[in-house]
């Protein structure tokens, strides 16, 4: 399954992400390219850049008015300017409180899938709606509906989408709309992973049960999302990080 990017998925691509680096360390004194370049890979691990697309970056901001350089020997320094720390506090306004959010999401369907790490607290609050946006497209909805979906089908002997939607709500605080589950749910069924039936004529309520092709569907569905959720996680954990320093 192919990785989206943040670019894609949050609005925050990677040259965002140096620009921002750009301005925080040059808040508090100047760097040289080189120098920045390597304190922005030992501080993002498998963000892969070039030191010329960092250069260039700070050339880009310099013109912006976000920066400021001298030269000190052979070395051209740069500086943040008024103009750059009045948008690195914007960046942080902006960013901070979303990227908090989404990863008390993940960090919690981080722990049901791996039972890696100290277990997070439950979910006090939904993901607020301004959210939902950025969090569906970063990890797929269609792949947690099945998940949680054949979870829930090797412990009932029958369960309904109701169930499902109420459990991705309790456990992670989070939820698709009662139409995607139910439009997941018809595609489950038409493949032979689930078998339905509607219990009286009202038809209100379809009665689920899973198959043995959805057991063995369920590890193929649980290691993707697995993956997704460990790189986009672990990426903004950095970010979060990063943030938390400005803030102190």
């Amino acid at each position: 399954m192919k990785e989206k990017t943040f670019q894609d998925a949050v609005g925050f691509s990677v040259k965002d992400t140096i620009a921002l680096f750009w301005l925080h360390e040059t808040s508090t004194q100047p760097f040289y390219a080189a120098e920045l370049y390597e304190q922005f890979v030992d501080q993002f691990p498998g963000r892969r850049v070039g030191y010329e697309y960092v250069a260039r970056v700070a050339k880009q901001l310099e013109g912006e008015g976000a920066l400021s350089s001298f030269t000190k020997g052979r070395k051209v320094y740069y500086e943040a300017t008024t103009l750059g720390k009045e948008r690195l506090l914007r960046y942080q306004q902006i960013y901070y409180e979303r990227f908090h959010e989404i990863v008390l999401i993940l960090d919690r369907f981080y722990y049901a899938l791996t039972k890696n790490g100290e277990k997070p607290p439950k979910p006090d609050h939904p993901l607020p709606e301004e959210f939902r946006a950025y969090f569906s497209k970063l990890i797929s909805v269609k792949d947690i509906v099945r998940y949680v979906t054949f979870k829930l089908a090797q412990t009932r002997s029958s369960f309904s989408m109701a169930d499902v939607a109420k459990q991705i709500e309790d456990l992670f605080g989070w939820g698709p709309s009662n139409s995607y589950l139910y439009t997941v749910s018809w595609e489950l069924e038409e493949k032979g992973y689930l078998i339905g039936s509607w219990p009286d004529e009202k038809r209100t309520r379809r009665v689920l049960r899973g198959t043995d092709e959805a057991n063995e569907f369920f590890e193929v569905i649980a290691r993707d999302l697995t993956d997704q959720i460990r790189t986009n996680r672990r990426f903004l954990h950095y970010m979060l990080q990063f943030f938390q320093k400005k803030k102190e």
